[in-house]
């Protein structure tokens, strides 16, 4: 299994499917970027968000949804926020570029924990999807999660360089 890499999504396709999906997060500011993973999930490139630690995510029993990253140390990855992505939206991030030297050093350690839970990331990636996008679960993850079927379907339809038309000034 190919390590996990950290990775920033365009705020242009994050703009567009929120559009489609108000669940679907916005990139906070361009200080502190939307980061997180990219892998495989029933045949699209899911992108699935990692959160800073917070106070609140040392007491966060996990979930199939949420994964604390060393008991909430180091934030979560939230696979109900997982977001289906083309390889045009996808940016390269590389951590040694951070110019903050301690949030570039929590990205190391969350990369790290990460990739030494690999088989647990896509497990529950795929279970969150699966029970968010089968009939017969309950409604909770249907509550909680992105509505991934939408998404995907615009996925299918992105077009980066689509420009929506501007009305003349009159």
């Amino acid at each position: 299994m190919e390590p996990l890499r950290i990775y920033r999504i365009t705020n242009k396709y994050v703009s567009f499917l929120h559009s489609i999906d108000s669940r679907v997060q916005f990139n906070k500011n361009a200080r502190r970027p939307y980061v997180g993973i990219v892998l495989t999930v029933s045949s699209y490139r899911y992108f699935v968000p990692m959160e800073s630690p917070k106070d609140h995510h040392q007491n966060l029993h996990s979930s199939i949804h949420i994964m604390p990253l060393e008991n909430g140390h180091y934030g979560l990855l939230g696979f109900n926020n997982m977001i289906p992505v083309p390889l045009s939206a996808i940016i390269e991030f590389d951590i040694n570029d951070e110019p903050d030297h301690q949030y570039a050093e929590l990205l190391r350690r969350q990369a790290s924990y990460i990739n030494r839970h690999r088989a647990e990331v896509y497990n529950r990636a795929a279970k969150t999807y699966f029970r968010a996008t089968t009939k017969t679960e309950n409604s909770f993850f249907k509550k909680v999660c992105c509505d991934f079927r939408k998404l995907e379907s615009a996925c299918d339809r992105y077009n980066p360089q689509y420009r929506p038309n501007r009305k003349p000034k009159k």
